[in-house]
């Protein structure tokens, strides 16, 4: 049997078909007393392949972090009508308002009462809607019954079960993020067992609870360290996955918005009462709790280091595109030896890839999964050598003689905007404007430009779609190919949206993370390959260990910055010192040991580390698309991301016009002068501006941060059905 694990439709209605009790779940009838079903258990686990397909079965309600199919029946979050919470960053934002991160949050609508049996008028991870409960409830009743089950061993049975634990603790926080205190179910539910016996529990009791499980999974010996059989158990926990949950877990639990350093709760007037269920209460514990987590990311490393076979994928070649290619296969194949756990689903779309809604609905046809990259997200990624981008200064170089290139002058007869040269030209420098994406020279021999070069970050490529950028990147040989995108006002992809902020690319850039993607539905470097979720990853344990070396009672800066370069060296980019250097326009360390000391300075009061902000960067530059930002902006209580305007680039091209002047034209150059005219290269001169984001505008933008009007969306309403069924949960701070 092939036991790679898939999420899906298919899968979920196994669960279902071979469940061993009746449901006791939260929602309609929440935690009411189970039936009796000894018969459906008998037969499940009396039989080793129906037992193995249980567990199968629970498998399939992991979550998944793209919206692919529009249908109750998965996960809410899966469905392209709620949205990505990436999107509520300052990194993202979401372009089309049919999703609930529209009209729930952008607007400020969201609230406690929800009715809708899809949960779409509700937060983006449901209380009820995420079938966690049912993985957590089945994951219990196989651990209670598998031992029972013939013609299997008592070493796969420990194995399976460990790996029961794994899930448990997963559904448990993956809940836990997003509303802080539960209530903890750690058995299997029987009859005698009532509602009122399931309150919400503190913070510090499910963190307990979960730490405790993952002890006991990682503890098995039989548990391995890997799956014995990769190529067909991918998918499987293992104990590998179970440390970095673990150590995910304690992160989330040290940071300050639940173990604030003061002591006080992230918002005002919070009774003695409610603290512990969002907030750690005993303030001396502070440095313990970090330290907790500095120790599982060592035991992390120390298991790492005795058992070998994780590690990054590095590039075959020294340049940009081959190190792109070792970011790309790093994240998106399932092969690849720095995914921790990961997940799938399969069967919506021609190719069995995952591709449905996810892709098609990012496409000109249909552009709906718009989640446009934010200037201040494209202005972290450095130049290519890791020193920092710094817009300004590459401003002042776009123009070799004009000595203010942002004042636009219009000669008479002219209908289009010049920028006025007496025999000068544009700058070719790759430090300009000009180069920030790509450079090249002409050629009579071609129409695109040769000697191209990707002058930055090689992430950006792969987390963004840029202008100019090649649309494909060869599997094998890391070459780019295809046409550019055109992402100028009237390019032949961006269109008006720039101007209009509309389409696949309304900020100026789109998303290429999980896409891969050239504008279509019927081709591109997605195509017949599974679309992964990355649930924890090598590359994440790199630079949790770099917080948790930067936080520990003794802090080790020299070790930290080491880790973050094992993140950086993948992508040629230097080492991290390099951020503090003179050009950086964020930060006034000039080294790494003064930026652990120096504060970051925000505009809500909260304190860090420029060398910690540093970390909170390069977080997003290796883990875009990946929820990471979301819960780094909410455990560091980041209030300023959410209430600040962002940004956008417009850019027109320029042509010469037959008086030698450079002149704005909102024009095509795939579908008009590259078909029209033999002699036309590919464009590379453009009139750049920063533009507000006024699309989808945001309620929280302009906003104090520091208030708690602001501040209560750190965690998520309970509905407040499940408040009045009067089991036990109490309501987060300002949602009441």
């Amino acid at each position: 049997m092939k036991n790679q694990i898939f999420l899906g439709v298919i899968a979920i209605g196994l669960t279902c078909s071979v469940a061993c009790t009746d449901p006791i779940e939260l929602g309609d009838g929440a935690l009411m007393i189970p039936t009796n079903s000894a018969s459906t258990k008998d037969s499940v686990f009396a039989n080793a392949e129906y037992a193995r397909q249980f567990l199968v079965g629970i498998y399939s309600l992991q979550y998944y972090g793209l919206p692919f199919l529009n249908t109750s029946r998965i996960q809410h979050v899966c469905n392209p009508y709620t949205g990505k919470v990436d999107a509520l960053t300052d990194c993202w934002h979401m372009g089309w308002n049919g999703a609930a991160i529209y009209g729930q949050y952008y607007t400020g609508s969201l609230s406690v009462n929800t009715s809708r049996d899809d949960y779409l008028d509700g937060p983006l991870f449901s209380y009820l809607g995420e079938y966690q409960w049912k993985a957590i409830r089945e994951a219990w009743v196989f651990i209670n019954n598998i031992g029972i089950t013939p013609e299997m061993s008592d070493t796969e049975k420990a194995r399976l079960i460990a790996e029961a634990r794994c899930l448990i603790v997963a559904r448990f926080f993956d809940t836990f993020q997003h509303y802080g205190g539960l209530p903890i179910v750690d058995h299997e539910l029987d009859i005698s067992e009532v509602a009122n016996e399931f309150p919400r529990r503190t913070v510090e009791e499910c963190v307990d609870f979960m730490v405790e499980q993952l002890n006991l999974a990682i503890a098995e010996s039989n548990f391995p360290w890997v799956t014995s059989d990769p190529a067909t158990m991918t998918g499987r926990w293992t104990k590998a996955g179970a440390m970095a949950l673990k150590a995910r877990i304690l992160q989330f639990a040290a940071s300050p918005l639940l173990n604030p350093k003061d002591g006080q709760p992230y918002y005002s007037g919070v009774s003695e009462d409610v603290k512990p269920y969002i907030m750690y209460t005993d303030a001396s514990k502070y440095q313990a709790r970090w330290d907790a987590f500095y120790q599982a990311c060592k035991d992390f490393f120390d298991a790492l280091a005795q058992n070998g076979y994780y590690e990054l994928t590095m590039p075959e070649a020294n340049t940009v595109n081959a190190r792109r290619l070792a970011y790309r296969k790093g994240y998106f194949l399932e092969d690849s030896k720095e995914i921790l756990h990961s997940v799938r689903q399969s069967g919506y779309d021609n190719f069995s890839s995952g591709r449905y809604c996810w892709h098609s609905w990012y496409s000109s046809g249909t552009p709906r999964n718009l989640y446009w990259p934010t200037q201040e997200y494209v202005e972290k990624f450095t130049w290519d050598d890791g020193s920092p981008f710094n817009y300004k200064n590459a401003f002042a170089l776009v123009y070799d003689t004009i000595k203010h290139p942002e004042i636009s002058i219009y000669e008479p007869g002219d209908s289009a905007t010049t920028m006025k040269m007496s025999g000068g030209h544009p700058t070719t420098n790759p430090r300009s404007l000009n180069g920030m994406f790509t450079s090249g020279t002409e050629s009579a021999l071609s129409q695109y430009l040769i000697n191209v070069k990707y002058n930055r970050d090689p992430r950006l490529y792969e987390e963004c779609l840029v202008n100019s950028q090649r649309k494909n990147l060869d599997w094998a040989t890391a070459a780019a190919s295809g046409d550019i995108w055109e992402i100028w006002a009237g390019g032949s992809d961006a269109l008006v949206g720039i101007m209009t902020q509309s389409g696949m690319f309304g900020t100026g850039y789109g998303f290429n993370k999980y896409y891969l993607g050239d504008g279509s539905n019927s081709s591109g470097d997605n195509i017949r390959y599974q679309t992964q979720w990355v649930y924890l990853s090598l590359s994440e344990m790199y630079l949790n260990y770099a917080e948790a070396l930067l936080m520990k009672s003794s802090p080790d800066v020299a070790e930290a910055v080491k880790m973050v370069d094992m993140v950086r060296g993948r992508v040629g980019l230097g080492s991290m010192s390099k951020a503090f250097a003179s050009t950086s326009p964020c930060f006034s360390s000039r080294s790494t040991a003064s930026a652990a000391t120096t504060i970051f300075k925000t505009i809500n009061g909260v304190q860090i580390s420029e060398f910690m902000e540093e970390i909170l960067n390069e977080r997003v530059r290796e883990l875009g698309l990946q929820d990471i930002r979301w819960f780094d902006m909410t455990r560091y209580k980041r209030t300023d991301w959410m209430t600040k305007q962002l940004h956008g680039l417009e850019m027109h091209r320029l042509k010469q016009n037959g008086r030698g002047n450079w002149v704005e034209s909102d024009t095509q150059w795939r579908n008009d002068d590259k078909l029209t005219d033999a002699s036309s290269k590919q464009p590379r001169f453009y009139t750049y501006k920063i533009v507000e984001i006024f699309q989808n505008s945001r309620v929280q933008w302009g906003r104090n941060p520091e208030t708690d009007e602001i501040r209560k969306w750190l965690l998520s309403p309970f509905p407040q059905t499940e408040i009045n069924k009067g089991y036990g949960l109490v309501q987060n701070p300002g949602w009441e």
